[in-house]
């Protein structure tokens, strides 16, 4: 069992470590995607952000009369190169005589199939089942846009950092930043109030012409990304410790059930060594009374029915104890409760335990109100009593001193005897259960007893609790409230 155990173990903690590093490898995967995907998103917002204010400009221009014309075309050609081309037109006058003066700039993209190609359908076809290809022409239209409405007013930087701003902010993104806009003859930038880029912080960049450019200077996305996969780390966080702990269980409940069986094995060892005792010792009276004539002597035989009638009671006990213990787990019996003078039900416990003990017994009471009852069965009551009387009188060695105190609140059972250890206590209600005591045995027992006190209790709407010191004692507490 041990081996078979040892090796569920392994596979168990084989099994959460492969579903542990899956998980991360996935996360590490999908933060990496995402991150990947703010960085795009950021590469647009810096495009949409410059479209924007390219179609603020142009309609300022329109706002404030005519100052020329712009002619913008963008088509592709039979090889599936992209072209663009912005033709601006301006009013100049000389000497008194106004001239059109046309400026013209034309943006070409490498070709996009094989140059021995001569449909220009094939081409387009193949420039919309490239995204690339579509996203490209998109650029080059609002360069070219760009190159014409620059010949009428520059541009507008702070509107720009503005509108970056704001998309920026709709991604979730509003710490500080720091925005360059770079001219081939002027740099324009500007930063967030005391903000210094750090040594992590990342640069993007966004060319809107050949001739300018926008630089972002932001701090790294990390939280960004987090924020998006909260939900799926938060779901496989809890996956995993779902796992962890069922797993938890499970060999907690292999381990508890080896020790059931264990106890099980001791048990049934244990009870067979304590029902043949009292058979063997009534058996042995009653022949020597049938086959040796010592009926005829009424000392021997008092003493030798005595000893039968106890050896009845004890074997009756047992037996009692474990119809209990089944009747209790099958739920087939209830609790007679009715008020009970806890004196006049002490008197003939006392007098058993002192008449049946095979050493002196002391056992003083101290029940205030002298009067005080209880609502309890009377039957269960008893034993429970019995069995804490009992105990305290086998675990103390040499004469035992038993003290039991009783007020409305709670009934305590004393003794002064070897005490139990600090880390047995939390078992000693366990079926089966028995502190060990090394290789001495001289306390018998089956380990039912305190377990049907504290399943007693329970039923009764009470609660035991145990307090002990080796080598001076222990003490049961009954809580009655």
């Amino acid at each position: 069992m041990n081996v078979r155990l040892k090796y569920i173990a392994v596979l168990v903690i084989v099994a959460l470590v492969g579903v542990f590093a899956y998980q991360t490898f996935w996360l590490v995967q999908l933060y990496h995607t995402m991150s990947e995907q703010i960085d795009n998103d950021i590469q647009e917002a810096m495009r949409v952000a410059d479209l924007k204010e390219v179609f603020l400009r142009l309609k300022s221009l329109e706002d404030n009369g005519p100052h020329g014309e712009m002619d913008l075309s963008a088509g592709i050609g039979e090889d599936g190169s992209i072209t663009a081309k912005a033709v601006t037109t301006t009013q100049v006058t000389l000497g008194g005589e106004t001239l059109e003066q046309k400026t013209g700039v034309v943006l070409r993209s490498s070709p996009q199939v094989d140059s021995d190609s001569t449909a220009g359908d094939e081409a387009f076809v193949k420039m919309l089942e490239e995204q690339i290809s579509v996203t490209e022409l998109a650029s080059m239209i609002q360069q070219g846009l760009h190159l014409g409405i620059d010949r009428f007013e520059g541009t507008r930087y702070e509107k720009y950092d503005t509108l970056l701003t704001a998309g920026l902010q709709q991604m979730g993104l509003s710490g500080d930043h720091y925005l360059a806009c770079i001219k081939t003859d002027t740099v324009f930038q500007h930063a967030t109030t005391g903000y210094i880029p750090s040594k992590r912080a990342r640069k993007f960049v966004y060319n809107w012409t050949d001739y300018g450019r926008y630089e972002l200077t932001i701090e790294p996305t990390t939280g960004l990304v987090l924020r998006e996969m909260a939900g799926i780390l938060t779901a496989s966080g809890l996956i995993v410790l779902l796992l962890g702990l069922a797993f938890y269980f499970l060999i907690r409940t292999i381990i508890r059930q080896r020790t059931l069986d264990e106890m099980k094995t001791d048990f049934t060892n244990n009870i067979t060594h304590e029902l043949k005792t009292p058979i063997a010792v009534a058996y042995a009276a009653n022949d020597a009374l049938l086959n040796f004539g010592e009926q005829a002597d009424e000392t021997k035989r008092h003493h030798y029915l005595t000893l039968c009638r106890q050896q009845l009671e004890r074997l009756s006990g047992m037996v009692e104890q474990i119809l209990s213990m089944s009747m209790e787990r099958r739920r087939q019996f209830k609790l007679n409760i009715e008020p009970i003078n806890l004196s006049e039900l002490l008197q003939p416990v006392i007098e058993q335990q002192q008449l049946k003990a095979d050493k002196p017994v002391t056992i003083t009471t101290h029940i205030e109100p002298n009067d005080l009852t209880v609502q309890a069965d009377r039957a269960h009551l008893s034993n429970i009593l019995n069995n804490l009387i009992d105990n305290a009188v086998k675990y103390s060695p040499g004469e035992a001193h038993v003290e039991i105190t009783a007020t409305p609140a709670a009934i305590s059972v004393t003794d002064h005897g070897m005490g139990i250890p600090a880390d047995k206590l939390p078992h000693i209600y366990d079926k089966f259960y028995r502190v060990p005591t090394g290789d001495v045995h001289d306390v018998k027992g089956y380990g039912l007893g305190l377990f049907y006190v504290k399943t007693m209790v329970e039923k009764h709407g009470w609660s035991i609790d145990a307090s002990s010191t080796r080598g001076e004692g222990t003490t049961f507490t009954i809580i009655l409230i």
